[in-house]
């Protein structure tokens, strides 16, 4: 707890002199100041998206030293990151053309155009090679065939992608399965 509220003392030290010179340049400058510097935060570049495809590529170079995605997944995700940062882009200008707003077309433009992206890179990709994630699921499911189909439905459906995460890098991951499943039974069985 100690190290937990050094950590936030820490942080404040470091945004509280910001946000004093933002709250002064607020009140010099007024609502201008302040609608433009947000259009400037939100408005998006390359840079801006290149950077966050950076930072979603540490997290999955992380993921891939603890053994927690397949080398297959790790390509899977920088191909799909790099589609985010070009169809985001792409969506971006094309939004932000179309809107009298720009932020709006453009976040709107992005999002649909990402989201497209992604779909159509799912699918492809599914037809040919199975992600982590199905590959888990589908041990997770070979171990419910007695179950119900509501029971089968439930759990698969509760299963979350940080729980994918940790039972492929586990040792067993039938048994880890097995004992999601007996949690989730316990569960269930509790509230019932």
């Amino acid at each position: 707890m100690k190290k937990f509220l050094n950590n936030i003392d820490t942080i404040f030290r470091m945004i509280a002199p910001k946000m004093v010179t933002i709250l002064i340049n607020a009140i010099r400058g007024g609502s201008r100041v302040i609608l433009r510097s947000t259009v400037q935060l939100l408005r998006a570049n390359m840079l801006t998206r290149i950077l966050s495809c950076l930072t979603i590529l540490l997290m999955d170079i992380i993921d891939l030293s603890r053994k927690r995605i397949s080398k297959v997944q790790f390509i899977r995700n920088i191909i799909l990151s790099f589609l985010l940062i070009l169809f985001g882009t792409l969506g971006w200008n094309i939004g932000a053309k179309w809107f009298a707003i720009e932020i709006l077309g453009g976040l709107i433009g992005a999002g649909v155009m990402g989201m497209a992206s992604n779909s159509l890179f799912d699918r492809l990709f599914d037809k040919f090679i199975k992600s982590d994630k199905q590959c888990m699921l589908q041990i997770v499911a070979s171990l419910l065939e007695d179950s119900t189909e509501e029971e089968r439905t439930a759990i698969l459906k509760q299963i979350s992608p940080a729980q994918l995460k940790k039972m492929y890098a586990s040792e067993n991951r039938e048994q880890f399965a097995f004992n999601l499943i007996e949690e989730y039974r316990k569960l269930h069985n509790d509230k019932v």
